[in-house]
């Protein structure tokens, strides 16, 4: 059986869906029609092309994006211009003209292809579309069976959707006199349009009309006002109406046909805590995106918003650039108050977790390891938010790896000591433990120590008694411009003055480096 999918456009939609079906044991080639998409989409495993349909051609190598495709996924809606009922099925017709008729089709079409009744509708009644794009979409499923044969293609007509990025608490929050405040809505979560589209190709259901939409259809006034309460966003406020029209979508057929079963059957549910999607508190590492957990990449590659600290390298945050970024480290020498600071965090946590969005909480090396990653979890327990958090490699540890210094080995050392420069700075009882470990021939990993050398060296030389201890310092661990330079406590401070060494830089004493 030939799995090879081709998916027209990697969009709010297909991107998700091309992701899920790999993941799935499907080899996939998708497209999108802008060329500045390519550069995003190149990070993913599979082949991206750029093609556009046009009225009167393909722009882009339709051949190549369909060789060896046994099945087409059309995932491009009408865009909402004049005419759209006469363009769009000449953009379908251009598909046509160039595709084998032996392929399979899934077309993503919309129920917006059926009027309003005032009752319950299904897919065996003959449609009379009453916008131009319900217009352009009945025709334009018509040709594609037409040409392909009705027992190739799939037509998927899906309700409005929402899901990440779409909250409907976004939709008509601050508007006000609006229309039909009783008419029952039509929905479907992202989810559950991705496990149709998945169902119909395992079950190889093809040669059918399925509707996609969730079992409730609440009233319009009651659903947006509680989506806009949820986000903390001015109601909606609606008319007074007496004549409304409307149809409710019937999702029988998707249920018993292909046994499917709503994820979000109710599409209030969207609003319940245990439907929201989880936060990943994510350990980048020190920075070479090859030190990366699998977890932890694919939470980044999966994102919808990244919430990153100063040193996350480069490389890490090119992995995902279609998420929405925002910066939320802090430099050395930040002036700003760090509790307003972790306050401003944790209230993006909560709110774009709340609106659906897939959030990763960017942190370089381990979460729990100088991350501050207790205070945002104890914040997530609190507010009874999903979240995980992902390991990452510390960078005491990368370093010791990295540059063949053993922090532990049989007969010298058993112990390592994780601390700070300010921890060893203004602690004597510590300072001490610390001066005793390395004695005994233990091993102390320093961080954020570069600019206090002066007040911890020579502490730990008077309590240590020991000027030839083993000190290394590494700056950028993993990074291309990493710099390691080794010395002793008693010729440290002098040396690293002829080597300039760039933050972040952690220091590893008490162990030589393997010659």
């Amino acid at each position: 059986m030939n799995k090879h999918i081709a998916v027209l456009g990697l969009g709010w939609l297909g991107l998700p869906l091309a992701l899920q079906l790999q993941k799935s044991g499907y080899s996939i080639s998708g497209s999108t029609s802008a060329l500045d998409n390519l550069k995003s989409l190149s990070q993913y495993a599979f082949q991206t092309s750029r093609i556009k349909i046009e009225q009167d051609n393909i722009i882009g190598d339709w051949d190549a994006f369909i060789h060896e495709a046994s099945t087409l996924i059309i995932n491009f809606p009408p865009k909402r211009i004049d005419n759209i009922e006469t363009i769009h099925p000449l953009q379908i017709a251009q598909i046509i003209k160039h595709t084998p008729k032996t392929t399979k089709v899934v077309f993503v079409s919309s129920t917006s292809v059926y009027q309003n009744i005032n009752a319950s509708i299904d897919e065996t009644v003959t449609c009379e579309p009453e916008k131009a794009s319900g217009m352009a979409l009945i025709e334009a499923e018509q040709l594609l069976k037409d040409h392909f044969g009705s027992q190739n293609v799939a037509i998927l007509r899906l309700a409005g959707l929402i899901g990440p990025k779409r909250h409907p608490g976004r939709f008509l929050a601050h508007k006000k006199q609006l229309k039909n405040p009783n008419v029952p809505v039509n929905l479907i979560h992202q989810k559950d349009a991705i496990g149709l589209i998945e169902a119909i190709l395992e079950q190889d259901c093809f040669g059918e009309t399925i509707n996609g939409c969730a079992d409730i259809h609440p009233k319009r006034k009651d659903f947006y006002k509680n989506a806009a309460i949820q986000l903390n966003l001015e109601v909606p406020v609606f008319e007074t109406s007496t004549a409304e029209r409307f149809k409710i979508i019937d999702n029988s057929k998707s249920k018993k046909l292909l046994n499917f079963e709503y994820q979000f059957a109710n599409p209030e549910s969207i609003f319940s805590k245990d439907k929201l999607p989880e936060i990943h508190i994510v350990g980048a590492g020190p920075g070479n995106k090859n030190l990366l957990t699998l977890k932890a990449f694919n939470a980044i590659n999966n994102a919808d918003v990244i919430l990153h600290d100063n040193l996350i390298s480069d490389e890490i945050m090119a992995i995902n650039t279609n998420a929405e970024h925002i910066y939320v480290g802090r430099k050395f020498g930040d002036k700003e108050n760090p509790q307003a600071r972790q306050n401003k965090i944790n209230e993006l946590l909560k709110s774009h977790c709340e609106m659906g969005d897939n959030v990763v909480r960017l942190k370089s090396g381990d979460p729990y390891v100088y991350g501050r990653a207790a205070e945002e979890v104890r914040f997530l327990k609190a507010h009874k938010l999903p979240f995980t958090v992902v390991p990452g490699i510390s960078a005491a540890l990368a370093a010791a790896s990295l540059a063949n210094i053993p922090i532990t080995e049989r007969g010298h050392s058993n112990a390592i000591l994780i601390c700070t420069a300010h921890t060893a700075d203004y602690s004597t009882s510590q300072l001490n433990g610390i001066a005793e470990m390395l004695n005994a021939g233990n091993t102390l990993a320093l961080y954020m120590g570069l600019k206090s050398l002066d007040k911890i060296i020579p502490k730990l030389i008077e309590v240590s008694g020991n000027p030839d201890i083993p000190i290394n310092a590494i700056s950028n661990v993993s990074r291309e411009n990493e710099v390691l330079f080794s010395s002793t406590l008693g010729h440290i401070e002098n040396d690293i003055k002829k080597q300039e060494l760039q933050m972040p830089v952690v220091f590893l004493i008490g162990a030589k480096p393997i010659d």
